[in-house]
């Protein structure tokens, strides 16, 4: 990809300041940095005497692991999805053959028709 076509945009993280740049457009890339950011200072709060690579580290961590959770959730939630489809599709045909069997029994009894003057 051409280097025009790209983003950048210049971020504060864990009190270091950084140029990104991606695909993504720079309010992405601006929310992304403050979430990395807001993880790295609720880690070193909790943790005071940590230093900034075993926190940068602990925020990898933590962000791997919710990726993790979240690819997971999302497979699941693409099995439950194509289980629904199918089972839409398969109750679309039993409804389609029962409006069949409802036409034909229309078509062969008439006399179940409330104008056919019965009682």
């Amino acid at each position: 990809m051409a280097d025009d076509a790209r983003h950048r945009s210049r971020v504060t993280i864990g009190g270091t300041d950084y140029t990104l740049r991606g695909e993504a457009s720079e309010t992405h890339l601006r929310g992304v940095a403050r979430a990395v950011d807001s993880l790295m200072q609720q880690i070193a709060s909790a943790n005071p005497r940590l230093d900034g690579r075993r926190i940068a580290v602990l925020t990898a961590v933590n962000l791997e692991d919710e990726l993790i959770r979240l690819r997971e959730e999302n497979r699941q939630l693409r099995e439950e999805n194509r289980e629904l489809r199918e089972e839409n599709r398969e109750l679309q045909s039993k409804y389609h053959e029962v409006l069949v069997l409802l036409d034909e029994h229309t078509r062969v009894s008439p006399e179940s028709s409330p104008r056919s003057g019965g009682v």
